[in-house]
C-alpha cells in the first residue's frame, strides 16, 4: 500500500495512474491536482496547498474530505507538504503524479525531493504520461517496457560499478561520474534486465518520446 500524491503539474492519463493505483493506497491531493483527480471520478483522501490552482467547486464538492490549508506565504511547496503528510501517517513509498510540467523550476525541485527523502529512508517515484523516475541506490531488476528508454543519470560524485545485463548497450563494472551522458537513452532487450552498482546514488528515467 502507497501514498499517491496528485500534484498539479502535467495531467496524467487514465491508464497511466490505473497501473499503479490499488484500491488502499491513500491518496492525497497537492492543491489543483485536485482538478485532475477529479477528472478521473476518484475522490481523495486528503487536500492540502495554499489553493491558488484548485477548482472551488471542487473544494466544495470533496468538503466533506479532509482539507488542510496553508498559507500562500510559506517556506514549502503544495508538493513537499502533502510528502510530509504522507510521512507523517507512516507511509515509506509514494508515487507523486503531475510533478512535472512547464514550470522547469518546479520540476527540478520535485526530481531533487526522491533524492533528499531517499536518506530519510522514503521511497519516491516520479510518474508521468512519458517518464517514470526513481532513486537508483542499489541493484534492481527491471521488466522490459516497449517504447521505453532507460537513463542513468549520477546525484553523487560518481556512480561506481554499474553493471547492466540485458541492455542493447551492456556495461560492466564501469564508474560513471557526474555530469556524464554514457547511460543516457538505453534499451531493455531481455523480458528482464538488472542493474548492479557498488557505490553512488543516481536517478533512474524509464522515459518514451
Amino acid at each position: 500500500m502507497n501514498a499517491l500524491i496528485i500534484a498539479s503539474g502535467n495531467s496524467i492519463k487514465r491508464e497511466i495512474f490505473d497501473e499503479l493505483h490499488v484500491e488502499d493506497d491513500f491518496i492525497i491531493c497537492a492543491d489543483g491536482g485536485l482538478n485532475y483527480l477529479d477528472s478521473l471520478k476518484i475522490a481523495p483522501d486528503l487536500i492540502v496547498g495554499d489553493f491558488d490552482s484548485a477548482n472551488v467547486s471542487l473544494l466544495e464538492k470533496y468538503k466533506d474530505i479532509k482539507i488542510k490549508k496553508f498559507l500562500p506565504e510559506k517556506n514549502f511547496t503544495d508538493t513537499e507538504i502533502a510528502i510530509e503528510e504522507a510521512i507523517t501517517l507512516g507511509y515509506k513509498e509514494i508515487i507523486i503524479f503531475g510533478a512535472t510540467g512547464t514550470r522547469l523550476d518546479h520540476t527540478m525541485a520535485n526530481i531533487l525531493l526522491i533524492e533528499r527523502y531517499i536518506k530519510k529512508g522514503i521511497s519516491i517515484r516520479i510518474v508521468d504520461n512519458n517518464n517514470y523516475i526513481q532513486i537508483l541506490n542499489k541493484d534492481i531488476s527491471l521488466n522490459k517496457k516497449e517504447g521505453y528508454y532507460l537513463s542513468i543519470i549520477p546525484i553523487t560524485e560518481y556512480i561506481e560499478g554499474i553493471t547492466l545485463k540485458g541492455f542493447k548497450y551492456p556495461l560492466e563494472n564501469v564508474k560513471v561520474n557526474r555530469g556524464s551522458t554514457l547511460c543516457i537513452s538505453n534499451e531493455i532487450m531481455d523480458e528482464e534486465a538488472q542493474i548492479q552498482i557498488k557505490n553512488g546514488i543516481g536517478l533512474l528515467f524509464l522515459s518514451r518520446d
